[in-house]
């Protein structure tokens, strides 16, 4: 471990991101016979006030989370957060009207509960290791050696450093279109087969969270794209932040797990991203103009530029060497759970339950049968299968 910690910190500050640490920074925390649990309490119908409190009687080995941010209280939901004994299967209860909860969630499913003199008895699992995601309101979107995470600003669960003011809707609008536009570029490029390939990670393109789940802040408004290492340290994080007018500003990176500076890149400024090898995968730069290059390190970036000269909240148009020109725009009807993607005369329909953001669109097709020829997948997330009768 301090060995890859070493080789780590040295690719990084090669790269000029971090200076070289002690691999003594880089320790794991001790076991734990607890661990911290967020479960989301979905309400009926739009409500104020809580539709559940923790009953310590249930649980007497269990305590209530007081950090901020990670409990909850708005129209559609009450979210509790618990520490809870390690690997122990639990029923915890919890004052409140049953017919007030609608489905109660841990992580991204569902729990089954009851209602026992008049609480609500949730089933439990067996959990090993903290489990606080429960929150989030984001849909993901898995292709090879990338995922898309977006996340879904609605403004009755504004929180955190968004509780208050005007609620950023240009920035997410711009958001939006910019995680759908590098998508688009990574897959011309074919960055996502590339990292798959030499195993270099997983790209990951997300946008900002505005309820600041388990405490995650995310703010100013601001995108990713960035590549997650194996075994995460090392991970280079930028955090592309966009403007009130949807441009954008600057890149802050930091390293994960790697204690050293932060460096910011300001507008005309590449940042390359660097994979576990210690080459550049790709670069970003943030135009004069608050528009964005994206590509290949060393090769000629594509462009990314908003569709009407002022923002990308409009949409983005795409040029890149040797591709026709593209055209993305990008709508989430959060009342609905759809998120429409529109690129060039192709319209993708995503939806989604408007409860987790989690996809319930079909996201693969369902392999042939066994005596159907197929090829050995390239792809954990790919599996070909021969469509011709004739090739059985």
């Amino acid at each position: 471990m301090e060995a890859e910690m070493v080789k780590v910190s040295l690719i990084l500050a090669l790269a000029g991101l971090c200076v070289p640490v002690s691999p003594a920074l880089a320790g794991s925390a001790q076991p734990s016979d607890t661990v911290r649990i967020v479960l989301k309490f979905v309400k009926h119908s739009p409500t104020d006030g809580p539709v559940a409190r923790f009953d310590p009687a249930s649980c007497p080995s269990c305590t209530a989370v007081t950090t901020p941010l990670f409990n909850a209280e708005n129209a559609r939901e009450t979210v509790i957060a618990l520490n809870v004994p390690r690997r122990r299967s639990l029923e915890l209860a919890f004052q409140g009207p049953r017919e007030a909860v609608r489905r109660v969630i841990l992580e991204g499913g569902d729990l089954p509960f009851r209602d026992e003199a008049g609480r609500v008895v949730v089933q439990v699992p067996p959990v090993a290791a903290d489990a606080v995601t429960a929150a989030e309101v984001a849909t993901h979107i898995v292709e090879p050696g990338m995922v898309l995470r977006f996340e879904h600003a609605d403004p009755a669960r504004r929180a955190g450093f968004y509780a208050t003011g005007p609620f950023p809707e240009v920035q997410r609008r711009a958001a939006n279109v910019l995680e759908f536009a590098q998508r688009e570029v990574v897959r011309e490029l074919g960055l996502g087969e590339q990292v798959e390939r030499e195993h270099l990670g997983r790209i990951q393109i997300m946008g900002f969270d505005t309820n600041a789940p388990h405490g995650h802040t995310d703010a100013p408004p601001h995108m990713h794209m960035h590549l997650r290492w194996p075994g995460n340290t090392g991970t280079q994080i930028g955090h592309y932040y966009i403007g009130a007018g949807g441009l954008l500003t600057h890149n802050q990176v930091g390293v994960k797990d790697i204690p050293g500076r932060e460096r910011r890149f300001g507008r005309g400024e590449p940042f390359t991203t660097v994979g576990p090898n210690g080459r550049g995968v790709y670069t970003h730069r943030i135009t004069g103009e608050g528009w964005l290059e994206l590509g290949r390190a060393g090769d000629v970036p594509c462009l990314i530029r908003p569709a009407d000269g002022a923002g990308f909240q409009s949409g983005a148009t795409i040029r890149c060497a040797g591709h026709p020109e593209t055209h993305i725009r990008v709508e989430d009807d959060r009342s609905r759970g759809v998120v429409t993607v529109a690129t060039g005369a192709v319209t993708e329909i995503f939806r989604y339950d408007t409860d987790t953001g989690a996809l319930i669109s079909p996201a693969a097709v369902t392999p042939p049968g066994p005596s159907v020829y197929q090829d050995e997948p390239t792809s954990p997330t790919l599996t070909r299968g021969s469509a011709m009768s004739t090739n059985r």
